[in-house]
C-alpha cells in the first residue's frame, strides 16, 4: 500500500510541474500576464514540494532501507529535484527581467 501511495504521490508531483511548467511558458511568451503567471506557479510549486516529500517518506521505511531499488528511488528523486530547481531558476530570471525592465 505504501509503495502504491508513493508512486500516486509522485504522479501528483509530476502532474503539478506540468501545470506550473505550462504556467509558466504561457506567462513567458506573454499569453497570460507575469503576475497571474506567479500566482497560480506559487502554489503549484508547493504542492509539487508536498508530492516529493510525501514520495520520499512513503518509500522511506524506519530502518533506513528502501521499498523499491536504491538505483530507481535515486534516479526519481533526482529527476523530482532538477525539475523543481529549472523551475524555481525560471521563475528567479522571470522575476528579475520583468522586474528590472518595467523600472528602468
Amino acid at each position: 500500500m505504501r509503495k502504491a501511495l508513493g508512486f500516486i504521490c509522485y504522479a501528483l508531483m509530476l502532474a503539478a510541474d506540468t501545470a506550473a511548467g505550462i504556467f509558466s511558458y504561457r506567462a513567458f511568451v506573454q499569453n497570460i500576464s507575469y503576475e497571474y503567471g506567479l500566482l497560480a506557479f506559487v502554489p503549484l510549486f508547493i504542492a509539487s514540494y508536498w508530492f516529493s516529500t510525501f514520495f520520499s517518506q512513503l518509500m522511506c521505511l524506519k530502518n533506513g532501507s528502501k521499498l523499491i531499488n536504491q538505483k530507481l528511488y535515486t534516479v526519481m528523486n533526482r529527476v523530482s529535484t532538477l525539475i523543481n530547481a529549472g523551475l524555481f531558476g525560471f521563475w528567479i530570471y522571470m522575476i528579475i527581467t520583468r522586474s528590472l525592465y518595467r523600472n528602468l
